[in-house]
């Protein structure tokens, strides 16, 4: 249920908030599961990743036709959506 409303929760920011805002809170979201602080080896520091990989990574989980949290969340992200959370991210 958490992960259907986390989904929901990001539909409904793309829809209501400006790109900015929107931008910030999914990446504030990604923090939550991908942080220094939470030691489960499934879930990887985001930061080990280079911003290319980052972003090549998500544009394949966009491709994917599983039914996990990072393909669902995928789903409602545009490329220039991901472009731009790498960019807030990375840089």
């Amino acid at each position: 249920m958490k992960k259907i409303s986390f989904a929901l929760f990001i539909f409904i920011c793309s829809n209501c908030f400006s790109d900015e805002n929107k931008i910030n809170i999914i990446v504030e979201n990604c923090r939550a599961c991908h942080n220094v602080n939470i030691n489960v080896k499934e879930i990887p520091y985001i930061y080990d990743l280079p911003k290319i990989k980052f972003i090549e990574l998500m544009l394949s989980y966009k491709k994917q036709k599983d039914n996990n949290v990072m393909t669902r969340i995928n789903r409602v992200l545009s490329e220039d959506d991901i472009r731009k959370i790498a960019d807030l991210m990375y840089d």
